[in-house]
């Protein structure tokens, strides 16, 4: 039993590796920039988040380095302090930042890279850079209406006089706690808490599903979605982001997507982006990132994993979609 044991972990992890070791050689350049291949070969702060996590994770120090330079190099900070989150070419083939606005995500992934980066050499410059993200994420991108603390997506574009536009995938709880256990302020204890409030608030449809975008109005807080109406790209990610977190009661929090993904094994179908205004569910519009996480809820719930065959078919027919692979090894850590 003992080496049966010994071989699965084995054998995993060396997919693991050669995983990353393709990832690598599809989206990260000598130089260290993270390459989003399906938009015109851009660099974006969530990019090198997700890669810089993903090397830590792989123990891969040196590629870690690498984006780290590059994007310190090339991803300026704005006035804010915040990290500017997107770097490409313009109309005139110039390479530059794009856009000197942050991009939330991105700033609470590098930070919290960093600190892992920390806890994994002690070298202090590592805890240095990330206190000093933190400090100006807490400044610039938490706000407080109605009692209630709530993250923007970004420094400038998402409020007005009247509403608040919040994207509920970048609640990223894990990263919450961790950053309380630096900076010891409990503001980020009270943001899990009602981040977590407001995914229970913002169910929509029957099937209780949270949006990718949604609106909160000022005065009433009335809670609606926004922009896209759907529970899509970017939503699919916040089940991820309930099972890596130490919240109480997670298997409630996450029953719509139990029943989501039981509904698409009882109907031999899988479901793509899901309209909440009319309920339609698209049975075509979906990536491997939303069969990536399928398979981590089913194996969560059902000890199962009963997507895998379409999700190595996808991820074999689309090289550049770094989203979806960077969620797709994300899961195979949880």
């Amino acid at each position: 039993m003992l080496n049966k044991l010994l071989f699965t972990f084995f054998l995993t992890t060396t997919v693991i590796q050669a995983s990353w070791s393709e990832y690598k050689s599809l989206y990260i350049a000598k130089d260290g920039r993270v390459i989003d291949r399906v938009n015109s070969n851009i660099t974006h702060s969530e990019a090198v988040g997700y890669a810089m996590y993903l090397a830590v994770k792989n123990s891969d120090l040196k590629t870690f380095d690498k984006i780290r330079e590059w994007y310190k190099n090339n991803l300026t900070r704005n006035k804010f302090g915040l990290i500017s989150w997107k770097w490409g070419k313009d109309k005139d083939n110039l390479w530059h930042v794009l856009d000197v606005n942050n991009a939330s995500d991105g700033d609470l992934w590098i930070a919290y890279d960093n600190l892992l980066m920390f806890e994994k050499t002690k070298k202090i410059e590592y805890k240095q850079e990330a206190l000093a993200i933190v400090q100006s994420i807490k400044e610039h991108l938490i706000i407080k209406e109605h009692d209630m603390l709530y993250l923007l997506p970004a420094k400038m574009g998402f409020t007005t006089n009247h509403s608040i536009e919040i994207n509920l995938s970048y609640y990223l709880f894990f990263i919450f706690d961790k950053f309380k256990q630096y900076d010891n302020d409990k503001i980020w204890t009270t943001l899990k808490e009602d981040g977590i409030k407001l995914l229970y608030q913002s169910r929509f449809t029957s099937l209780g599903l949270n949006a990718d975008w949604i609106k909160i109005d000022k005065k009433t807080g009335k809670i609606q979605y926004a922009r896209n109406n759907s529970f899509g790209y970017d939503a699919i990610r916040i089940p991820f982001n309930i099972l890596n977190s130490d919240i109480k009661d997670k298997g409630k929090l996450l029953e719509p997507y139990k029943n989501y993904v039981n509904a698409m094994k009882l109907s031999a179908s899988i479901f793509g982006v899901t309209d909440l205004k009319d309920g339609n569910i698209s049975l075509y519009n979906y990536g491997y990132v939303h069969l990536s996480i399928y398979n981590m809820l089913d194996k969560y719930f059902n000890k199962k994993q009963s997507f895998s065959k379409k999700l190595n078919k996808l991820k074999g027919e689309n090289k550049d979609d770094y989203y979806s692979y960077s969620i797709y090894l994300f899961t195979t850590f949880s």
